[in-house]
């Protein structure tokens, strides 16, 4: 799905206040939002187990993990085995808080972060994406994606030294159990580099879906095969008759696609516009009252579930993506999809606005308390685009009800600080 997305809109005054973490006033000692490397041995149970809505003691050193998916869902595909839009690849972003009555510290380094999806040990079984991978360029072990990563591992610091990442995680909807599930969840540990003990652990959701209904307009038989027959047609191409010799391709081979840092054939349309301008005038042919997810996950998904949703806001508000002509529109007029998007503060204000010339999903305070600029992301107290909290979904909101016992974006003190009150958004009294 496009990128930022859904932040758009006008909510009730109390997400208007929408604090980025830890809504916290004194911050004066040592700077501590610069960055600390784990020192404290004090272990933490598991906070599912020891504190139910948060309320930790802040009788010693206690860590706490804040993090999100990037997107707040990831699109991928039941079968490789024709073509390929988008391969399996989640990212899980995630900031550890060392929590204290004077302060509070972003860990920047001596601690070691690893995730596992709960319930799903392989892909590799239930998609064919790696029997065909080799097709599309890539070649991977099973289970592998294409940084590297499988459904566990250990998180690696970013670039900026600020969060702690796991990039294309291959995850699909289907867990061992069979049973499919979009909104599955990662079990993140975090100890010490130094002795092993555990600081803390955290559950967040990595949301996925297969949920792509190109059957609504070529047909639930020989789907694939109405694709390519009707981009022949229409663009000259001989995909099918490839198809049939056994040479597949990916859509980004020749369209440029920014979610894949494709750069595509010049002078072809991108993908997400040729995509969303030539399916505009023929989205009559579909009943669905959002026509979004005749293509985005979807009437069994709802991968639109955030603050906005719940307030009625859609995608197709004109604040923010509009509807699907104007997506594919802007970008003939210069738009980069994936990379410019829907912007909170065209609703909300400069003052919630993510960073200047960045995506809300890259972003990080920047108006609050000196200490705290710059270092809390906006994802690890708001979530997700798409998915923002307060969620439709519980197990999007069980996160900040284990950290600050209510089920909406981070906005008590107590998250991190030891009993104080206070606001972030314009607070720069430091």
């Amino acid at each position: 799905m496009d990128g930022v997305g859904r932040r758009r809109g006008r909510l009730p005054s109390a997400l208007l206040l929408a604090s980025l973490l830890v809504l916290a006033v004194a911050l004066a000692v040592g700077q501590p939002w610069r960055g600390a490397t784990a020192s404290a041995t004090v272990a933490v149970a598991d906070p599912l187990v020891q504190a139910p809505l948060g309320q930790l003691a802040l009788t010693g050193p206690r860590y706490v993990i804040l993090g999100a998916n990037d997107l707040g869902m990831h699109c991928m595909q039941q079968s490789y085995a024709d073509f390929m839009i988008l391969p399996p690849f989640n990212t899980l972003k995630v900031q550890l808080f060392r929590r204290g009555s004077e302060g509070a510290t972003l860990i920047r380094g001596g601690v070691t972060i690893t995730y596992r999806v709960v319930g799903n040990t392989t892909s590799a079984t239930k998609i064919d994406f790696w029997k065909y991978a080799p097709d599309y360029g890539f070649t991977l072990q099973p289970d592998v994606g294409l940084t590297g990563n499988g459904l566990r591992g250990t998180m690696k610091l970013s670039a900026d030294g600020k969060f702690w990442e796991a990039t294309g995680i291959p995850l699909t909807p289907i867990l061992d159990s069979g049973a499919v599930n979009p909104y599955q969840v990662a079990r993140v540990v975090a100890k010490s580099s130094s002795t092993g003990t555990v600081l803390a652990i955290q559950r967040i959701v990595l949301p996925v879906s297969t949920e792509m209904r190109c059957y609504l307009c070529h047909g639930r038989t020989q789907t694939a095969e109405s694709i390519l027959q009707a981009h022949d047609k229409l663009s000259g191409t001989a995909l099918l008759a490839d198809l049939q010799a056994g040479k597949r391709h990916a859509c980004s081979e020749c369209h440029k696609d920014n979610a894949l840092g494709a750069p595509g054939v010049s002078g072809l349309s991108p993908l997400s516009q040729a995509m969303h301008l030539f399916h505009s005038p023929k989205m009559g042919l579909v009943s669905l009252k959002n026509k979004c997810y005749s293509c985005h996950p979807g009437l069994t998904t709802k991968c639109l579930r955030g603050a906005m949703a719940k307030v009625g806001i859609t995608c197709t508000n004109a604040k923010c993506h509009g509807g699907m002509y104007r997506v594919g529109q802007s970008q003939v007029n210069g738009r980069q999809a994936w990379l410019q998007e829907p912007r909170c503060g065209v609703c909300h204000g400069s003052k919630y606005g993510p960073n200047k010339n960045t995506l809300y999903r890259n972003s990080y305070l920047a108006n609050g308390p000196e200490n705290m600029n710059g270092f809390i992301m906006c994802e690890s107290c708001h979530s997700s685009p798409h998915a923002e909290w307060p969620s439709k979904l519980a197990v999007d909101n069980a996160l900040p009800r284990r950290v600050q016992g209510l089920p909406t974006f981070i906005k008590r003190c107590t998250a991190c600080h030891g009993g104080e009150r206070g606001r972030i958004h314009g607070n720069t009294g430091g």
